[in-house]
């Protein structure tokens, strides 16, 4: 699981590194140029709202892969992940409006991750043992691995979209 993780983060760091060479991508520039006359390049409600449900989608396809495909579950996260930083690279590269209606879209598309760590928050809160001298230490390992995973997408997502 650790190899997976550093593959994971070390992965998303290429991927980062490599930007403005992803954004040069033909997909890329040819998706870009259809969205810029549209209103997701200027209102940030509605580009917000759009990256909100772009994030919702990509968590449940991971979620669908994570859980009912086991084994191609790695290369099926690795494909999200690639999605995620595909889709926030278009956000950022549609984006024709003020900076600072850039990070408002951005805190608004975000928000999806800030609600999921109060869902995790909560299920922490309200965890119960499943029958009695059962030990929640492994429910904690795993809330704590969830809270540390989405508050990584969120600033990777943010790191992304607002980097010039």
């Amino acid at each position: 699981m650790t190899v997976l993780l550093l593959a994971g983060i070390v992965f998303t760091l290429i991927l980062i590194m490599r930007q403005r060479d992803f954004a040069s991508v033909g997909v890329v520039r040819n998706i870009s140029h259809k969205l810029k006359g549209h209103s997701l390049s200027t209102n940030y409600w509605q580009a917000g709202m759009a990256l909100f449900a772009a994030n919702a989608a990509l968590f449940a396809l991971a979620f669908v892969i994570l859980f009912f495909l086991p084994y191609g579950a790695v290369l099926g996260l690795l494909m999200c992940i690639s999605l995620s930083l595909f889709t926030w690279v278009i956000f950022s590269e549609v984006w024709r409006g003020s900076w600072k209606d850039k990070v408002k879209m951005v805190f608004f598309g975000s928000s999806f991750f800030l609600l999921f760590l109060g869902w995790i928050l909560w299920y922490y809160a309200t965890l119960e043992p499943a029958y009695p001298g059962d030990d929640l230490f492994m429910a904690w390992i795993g809330v704590i691995i969830a809270f540390i995973f989405t508050i990584g997408a969120m600033c990777v997502s943010m790191f992304v979209i607002l980097r010039k």
